[in-house]
């Protein structure tokens, strides 16, 4: 007795030397450098297998210190683990927001890159630690722990230490981490289509200061990186490099060079390795400019459609071939323009669907489209706006398919959105975390079928700007750019790399819910799986803003689906490491 007072004498005031504290947060919170400190030393989480579990260890002190090393231990359930080779750690990087998004945006520095101590691409060494801290600055660390498909279902635990040196010395900081592994998993392919765009010539501009330094197997190498980045976090990267292959039109055919193009997106039409396995669900038929704009005469763009549609049969590729005729047409001479294409495209191949963005389905001929897709806010949005019948209708009738996305109609474009734009999902950066993650289940619920999302390296092209240090385009932080140049400049290493934001991370989140909703509706029903969450989602700009509830939904939503699955005959027990 008399020993263990004294440990507690010594071990209290030592603690209150140094004065650092460190808590760790669930992933759907940003946590901005004033945040104070908390206390809380351990987590639970939960994930099926195929999914990634996140959460953030932050440190603040009053007084200057280094962050050295994070040292995750493999979790333990028994004689069953998952290997430290399954968890990065990424220090989080900020970025000084000057123009608000909205009324109620804030001012100053908001967390958002995502550098890896340790790159997934080259195993390189980056300089996310050893990190100075600055006194009264709370720094964050986002930790991700991706569960095999192999795993075992059951608890896994063990202690994560922080290492942190002060003028008094190193200490360590034990945080306990609990991961629930559920008995079922998620598909490495999302059952949620999507088409993120992408734009591959910056890529020259950011990562070597010109366009044009970066020769073509350079830039598609590049490009697959990015690719691969994406794949992990659940969506389809479009547009790619931006190299065409070579046509000619000869003795009345159109031919294609596909070589360079399948060099380039030929494994993620099967399934990529390196992204656990998973492929594309739908991509887009690309270089249209070549086909429109150039003048090309009907026959041959035809010719071209079908061409597509004959390589991706030749090559066996279960992917779905999709095609932009008009964006957001408004005049009577674009939706003119936009039906003509779509018949064009359907004239000698129906594997290719003509997709058009807007929610006028009166001004076009409604059965050469295959692909519809509004903006949010015109599906079920303010002033009594409710389109989601004729939508519904169009697709039963015509067998098409329902996408949507968001626009600067959700944050206002080019101004400080007022209060109308309040309440609609976002991935600008100075907005909660839930309202990055909140999409995918607003999908599901309208029975939305897939997502469209203009761009994710629009800052790279923005002249002078720096990506790192300014994202603000069509009055939003973020908008149109979810990834950042990972430069051995700014990251350290010696090779280029994508480096993801918060906000991917967000939405891989988002998209993972979609499984859980997905396999709930199919064991239970729609109508089930509705009364369980409509709580809590009600319509497109009326959610839960507390991510403890989202949390709590998806938990109830995995309990659903092992009580379903419980009847069924386990699988085999894999092996003990995974």
């Amino acid at each position: 007795m008399k020993r263990f007072l004294i440990l507690c004498v010594c071990l209290v005031p030592l603690q209150a030397l140094a004065g650092v504290r460190v808590w760790l947060t669930h992933a759907t919170h940003k946590i901005r450098p004033p945040a104070p400190a908390r206390r809380c030393g351990a987590i639970a989480l939960f994930a099926a297998r195929g999914e990634y579990a996140a959460f953030q260890i932050s440190l603040r002190a009053a007084h200057h210190f280094t962050v050295t090393h994070i040292r995750p231990a493999p979790l333990r359930a028994g004689r069953f683990r998952i290997r430290r080779a399954r968890m990065t750690i990424y220090r989080e990087a900020y970025i000084d927001i000057r123009h608000p998004t909205n009324i109620d945006s804030h001012l100053g520095l908001w967390p958002d890159a995502l550098i890896p101590t340790v790159d997934n691409y080259y195993h390189e060494r980056r300089n996310a630690l050893p990190w100075p801290v600055r006194a009264h600055f709370t720094q964050s660390f986002w930790v991700e722990i991706y569960v095999p498909h192999t795993a075992q279902p059951g608890v896994y635990h063990d202690v994560f230490t922080v290492f942190t040196r002060t003028a008094r010395g190193i200490q360590e900081h034990a945080l306990r981490v609990r991961l629930r592994v559920w008995p079922f998993g998620i598909p490495a392919t999302s059952s949620l289509p999507s088409a993120f765009g992408f734009n591959g010539a910056p890529l020259s501009r950011v990562f070597r200061g010109h366009y044009g330094r970066l020769s073509n197997a350079q830039l598609i190498h590049l490009t697959r990186l990015f690719d691969i980045a994406a794949l992990k976090d659940r969506i389809a990267l479009d547009g790619g490099s931006g190299i065409p292959a070579p046509m000619r039109w000869a003795h009345g055919k159109l031919t294609l060079d596909w070589r360079g193009y399948d060099r380039e997106v030929g494994s993620f039409m099967t399934g990529s390795k390196r992204a656990h396995g998973a492929r594309w669900r739908m991509t887009e038929v690309r270089w249209l400019s070549h086909v429109f704009d150039h003048e090309m005469p009907p026959r041959e763009q035809a010719q071209y459609f079908r061409a597509w549609a004959r390589h991706f049969r030749r090559e066996h590729w279960r992917v779905g071939l999709y095609a932009l005729t008009v964006d957001e047409p408004h005049t009577p001479a674009q939706f003119a323009t936009a039906n003509r294409r779509a018949r064009i495209m359907r004239r000698r191949t129906h594997a290719v669907r003509p997709l058009v963005t807007t929610d006028r389905i009166h001004r076009l001929d409604a059965r050469a489209f295959g692909i519809l897709c509004p903006v949010i806010n015109d599906m079920d949005g303010l002033d009594n706006v409710d389109h989601e019948p004729q939508f519904a209708r169009w697709a039963r009738r015509y067998h098409g398919l329902v996408w949507w996305y968001q626009s600067c109609m959700s944050h206002g474009c080019w101004v400080v959105g007022g209060r109308d734009t309040l309440g609609w999902p976002s991935y600008m950066i100075d907005q909660p975390a839930i309202d990055n993650r909140i999409m995918p289940w607003l999908t599901w619920t309208y029975h939305v079928q897939g997502e469209l999302y203009y761009d994710t390296d629009l800052a790279f092209s923005r002249g002078r700007k720096n990506p790192w240090t300014d994202q603000y385009h069509f009055g939003g932080n973020g908008d149109g750019t979810l990834f950042y140049p990972g430069t051995p400049a700014e990251i350290g290493g010696r090779r280029d790399i994508p480096i993801q934001s918060i906000r991917l991370m967000m939405i891989r989140a988002g998209y993972q819910d979609y499984e859980y909703l997905h396999l709930a509706s199919r064991l239970y029903g729609r109508p089930a799986v509705t009364r369980v969450i409509r709580h809590a989602i009600r319509s497109t700009h009326s959610w839960t803003k507390k991510p403890a509830v989202l949390r709590a939904l998806k938990r109830r939503l995995a309990l659903m689906i092992v009580a379903k699955r419980s009847t069924r005959r386990p699988a085999p027990h894999p092996r003990g490491s995974s």
